[in-house]
């Protein structure tokens, strides 16, 4: 994914949103229907590494146009944007859950993913007249040079950190919500999910609505106090409702509930917008800022959840999760 992401933002820059798009999104789709039949553990391992990289190359150019909706809008587009991909990833888990009970891994991840290549190329399609197109200039100069990919790498230190305070959480969450549950507040295996999907409604809803919020409030305030409430509320909720599950079961589900979706809340928009800032601060093409912010943040987001994980291990769960929390508190701080 680090080294997709080091190519791809040259790629999309020069070839454009729309052969990016087909050609990952293809690939992607392709790969996740054929994984399900793999049993060898090295196909199985390169199979995941080019998923990965699509994934990254999809991504980059998605994020590439939205930036660019942005600018042509004048108005905030990434969030809701994001909002829609949280709506999908939510329907898709639940369209999973009820599959898996009816047909076999193969057959569901099949199905899908040929609906999804209809449905990809077709959208592609009528995208096409707004789609970013190809800079031929930098295609025939200079987007394949391999050292092009190395010395234009920059690391915008103040807001890799801000993406990083911003999105620790709803990866912690992703990572640990279910286990919290399960064994801080003793929920059944088959109900831990609740707190996790509360957090993702919290997520989608506070991406959704970002375009109200920002006409009322400036982006640094709704930062700034979408951290605090985020990180005050879900550190209040996981402490209270993990104390309350020892005396009322479902008081302290009920509790720690609401503190995921605060947490959500607070920090649904705030990557959105660091992204979107990132592109601004540079003078190199939005999706080449893009990948190198994303490059950047794998790493030390990896390097973030490793110390969660640490801090889980010589803790508790609970305790683990308080640090995206206070981290969250100060991701104000990294834009002003």
């Amino acid at each position: 994914v680090f080294f997709a992401l080091l190519i791809i933002g040259h790629v999309v820059h020069a070839y454009g949103v729309r052969i990016i798009l087909i050609i990952s999104g293809l690939w992607m789709l392709i790969a996740i229907a054929a994984i399900t039949w793999v049993t060898s553990p090295v196909y199985f391992l390169l199979f995941n590494m080019t998923i990965g990289g699509s994934i990254s190359a999809f991504n980059t150019a998605i994020t590439a146009q939205a930036i660019a909706m942005e600018k042509e809008l004048k108005r905030s587009y990434l969030p809701k944007m994001s909002g829609f991909f949280a709506v999908g990833t939510l329907a898709t888990t639940l369209l999973a859950g009820i599959a898996a009970k009816f047909t076999s891994v193969q057959i569901h991840a099949g199905v899908i993913s040929a609906i999804s290549v209809f449905l990809l190329l077709y959208i592609v399609k009528e995208l096409n007249v707004i789609l970013i197109p190809a800079n031929k200039s930098d295609a025939a100069r200079d987007a394949v040079r391999f050292a092009q990919f190395f010395t234009s790498f920059k690391i915008d230190w103040v807001v890799n950190l801000g993406l990083l305070f911003g999105s620790l959480l709803a990866f912690s969450a992703g990572d640990w919500a279910s286990i919290y549950t399960r064994e801080e507040l003793g929920l059944s295996k088959s109900l831990a999910v609740i707190p996790f999907f509360i957090f993702t409604i919290g997520i989608i809803a506070g991406q959704l609505e970002y375009a109200r919020f920002e006409k009322k409030y400036s982006m640094v305030g709704l930062v700034k106090w979408g951290g605090v409430i985020g990180g005050v509320g879900m550190a209040i909720g996981v402490v209270t409702g993990r104390w309350l599950s020892d005396y009322f079961l479902w008081g302290g589900v009920a509790v720690a509930s609401v503190g995921f979706l605060i947490g959500g809340l607070g920090c649904s928009f705030i990557g959105s917008i660091f992204v979107s800032q990132a592109t601004k601060r540079s003078k190199l093409p939005a999706s080449v800022v893009i990948a190198q912010l994303n490059s950047v943040n794998t790493l030390i987001v990896f390097v973030a959840k490793t110390i969660v994980s640490l801090t889980a291990q010589l803790t508790s769960v609970t305790v683990a999760l308080l640090v995206p929390c206070v981290m969250l508190l100060f991701v104000g701080a990294f834009l002003r």
